[in-house]
């Protein structure tokens, strides 16, 4: 006769048995099995070592948690796999209440001690974390939902009044551009003139029909008041100074660089000695946001005492936290603040949750927080999807104080048309950019990547739009294109190759030059391997090149290193100041030698020798994960003719708006149109923790 003990153990050992069974056919990783049977020698009984297995595996698909009600379908689909029928085996090993009874199932999990204040799992809002997670999510709508007085003074009304002034040159141009144009419709596109305005557009279309030179439509100021426009960038800088938390998100090219600038200028006419961090996840995006912002500082009219105190140079969130060698911890958290008053995290949706949990712990609580990106972008490659979690009130619109405190700042009052009775949160900290300053949302590219993110969209109505619209052209991924893609190669990389020189200390700057006709052509790929993978089209585009002659006498396939060869850096090189995701051109110097020529974040062009780069790979394709933050003259997107789980709607939205002015589809628009359908969704419960708070 088995003792209690030894039941319990023989117990224990099924469901090890099992979750081995998974591991072996590769459906849970073996740090999943082995934190079950950890949690076994704890005591776990079944259900919970199935949990725990479980939890961790779905961690490791990016999710935050493990929904209570996806444990059966999980261990039916995994059952299934092995030919076993799921129904006998949760009866079996007596875990048969997750298919219909999440009630009692919650209950059990909430009774164990391996759950709980102290274990290694918790369980909260209907849904099992591992421990430090559910911390992490905590820490976040904690600091995000941080109760901090602001102060406005008149003159800062006066001051955003005078950055956000309408500006004429985009209407003047499109309207000599095709006098016959719809006046009131090119004033609603570039003055933001709302549906119902109350303007006499006669008297409009008699300004225009005097108007000599662009200064001649300033008299519209009187014609055109605020109160019958909905500038979203000037609502975002209002919302930054009367919010210490604010999140802006907007899709590419919606203007968030420049409104970032007026209202970082606006803060710092405010109050001057304001000490200013700005980051992003990775070196390549901080110094893209780098660059923006010194452009948009030479491009914008600022008063000249603040333009010389805003902060130009950005760093990574690693850098700014102070990596530790061979740690996961830094050097600042919440013991060690971080020595700032407003700290700018750009790319925010490139975060993933710990990263973002450690950055806000050591964020002071009297400091203000601004994250900037588009929601609507592929989430982190790590767990979570904070900025799509936190974003997901964005449209729920302001609360009536709120919407009267905007208004009264902005002189927008359609704002109070859109107020919501409900009482102060989450979504009075955050601005959704809704006008794309990159291409015409009626242009094919803008009208593309609406239809995919409203997600009704076919695979004729894709091939319609590609005929329809000048910069959008579509070749299926089959044989037959061959050729058209061999031509798109060379015609994309061909100018870059036709000007390569001798770099020496002299001309410099051609490298630079050429790293900017580089970058003016890209292939996005959804994946790294297989037919359609980077590794793939990489190979083919040097096969290409070289059989054009643009790569001839230069390069031969036993050579790494090539005259003309770009790489992308795919590690952080602290040392070096170069960083993940950091583009690079392999030239020759004055003595005949190799070296890697990199653009720095200040714009100055260094070189290394190739052997001392950190990892490395060719980038004349990149997956469009990497691409994230990045814009293209002409842009491929190159799809397999498959199904993948990593073609989704955000994949496809990110890869289309990578485009500035030209997009190329080589792909298959019946399974384009499919994977549009297809979201990707992260567990998660920072969308709750956030919710649950009341009023702000």
């Amino acid at each position: 006769m088995l003792t209690a003990e030894s039941s319990i153990i023989k117990v224990n050992i099924e469901m090890l048995n099992l979750l081995k069974q998974w591991q072996r056919n590769q459906q849970i990783r073996p740090i999943d099995y082995h934190f079950a049977k950890f949690m076994a020698q704890l005591g776990a009984d079944n259900l919970m070592q199935l949990t725990a297995a479980l939890t961790s595996q779905q961690l490791g698909e990016g999710h935050i948690c493990l929904p209570i009600d996806k444990i059966g379908n999980l261990f039916h689909q995994y059952c299934r796999q092995l030919s076993l029928d799921s129904q006998v085996e949760s009866e079996r090993l007596q875990v048969s209440c997750i298919f219909h009874d999440m009630q009692q199932t919650h209950a059990l999990l909430n009774e164990s001690l391996c759950c709980g204040e102290g274990a290694p799992l918790r369980l909260e809002y209907g849904a099992l974390f591992m421990a430090r997670y559910a911390e992490f999510e905590q820490l976040i709508a904690d600091k995000l939902l941080l109760p901090l007085a602001t102060e406005i003074s008149q003159d800062s009304q006066s001051y955003l009044e005078e950055l956000f002034t309408p500006s004429y040159d985009y209407l003047w141009d499109a309207w000599q551009a095709d006098t016959k144009q719809s006046i009131q419709r090119l004033c609603e596109k570039f003055l933001d003139v709302i549906a119902d305005a109350n303007v006499d557009w006669n008297a409009v279309e008699s300004v225009f029909k005097q108007a000599k030179k662009v200064d001649d439509l300033s008299t519209l100021n009187h014609l055109i008041s605020n109160q019958d426009r909905c500038d979203w960038q000037k609502i975002s800088a209002a919302l930054a100074l009367t919010s210490a938390r604010c999140v802006i998100s907007g899709g590419p090219g919606t203007g968030k660089t420049t409104t970032v600038v007026k209202l970082l200028a606006l803060l710092l006419h405010a109050q001057p000695d304001l000490t200013i961090k700005m980051v992003a996840p990775t070196g390549k995006a901080a110094a893209r946001l780098t660059e923006s912002i010194t452009n948009a500082l030479v491009e914008l009219n600022l008063n000249s005492a603040v333009a010389e105190i805003i902060p130009t140079e950005a760093s990574t969130i690693h850098r700014l936290l102070g990596v530790r060698n061979n740690s996961a911890h830094f050097r600042h958290n919440e013991n060690n603040p971080l020595l700032l008053d407003l700290l700018l995290v750009d790319e925010a949706s490139m975060v993933d949750l710990p990263l973002m949990a450690k950055l806000l712990s050591a964020l002071p609580d009297h400091a203000r927080l601004i994250l900037l990106g588009d929601k609507d972008q592929l989430a982190s490659v790590e767990a979570g999807a904070v900025l799509g979690d936190i974003c997901s009130f964005i449209e729920a619109g302001y609360s009536q104080d709120k919407s009267q405190q905007l208004a009264e700042l902005t002189g927008f009052t359609c704002l109070l048309n859109q107020a919501k009775s409900a009482p102060a949160s989450m979504s009075d900290h955050l601005c959704l950019l809704r006008k794309s300053y990159r291409f015409d949302q009626f242009s094919g590219i803008g009208y593309l990547a609406t239809a995919v993110n409203k997600g009704g969209i076919t695979g004729e109505s894709l091939f319609a739009l590609c005929q329809q619209y000048e910069d959008l052209n579509y070749y299926p991924n089959e044989p037959q294109s061959d050729a058209i893609f061999e031509q798109l190669v060379v015609n994309g990389y061909g100018p870059y190759l036709s000007a390569l020189t001798v770099i020496n200390a002299e001309n410099r700057e051609l490298a630079k030059h050429l790293l900017v006709q580089f970058n003016e052509f890209k292939i996005l790929c959804a994946t790294r391997e297989q037919e359609w993978g980077v590794d793939n089209i990489n190979r083919r585009c040097e096969k290409i090149l070289q059989q054009a002659g643009l790569l001839a006498r230069r390069f031969d396939h036993t050579q790494t290193w090539y005259v003309g060869r770009p790489v992308m850096v795919t590690e952080n090189s602290y040392h070096l100041n170069l960083f993940n995701g950091d583009i690079g051109l392999c030239l020759e110097d004055e003595s005949g030698q190799l070296r890697v020529f990199f653009v720095m974040p200040d714009g100055t062009v260094a070189d290394f020798q190739p052997s001392r780069l950190p990892t490395h790979q060719t980038v004349f394709a990149m997956t469009v994960h990497k691409s994230q933050g990045s814009e293209f003259k002409h842009t491929i997107l190159a799809l397999p003719d498959y199904a993948l789980p990593v073609m989704n709607r955000e994949l496809i939205y990110t890869g289309i708006t990578r485009a500035k002015k030209q997009l190329t589809l080589i792909a298959n628009l019946s399974l384009v149109a499919s994977s549009v359908r297809n979201r990707a969704s992260r567990n998660s419960r920072l969308s709750e923790r956030l919710m649950d708070y009341g009023t702000l």
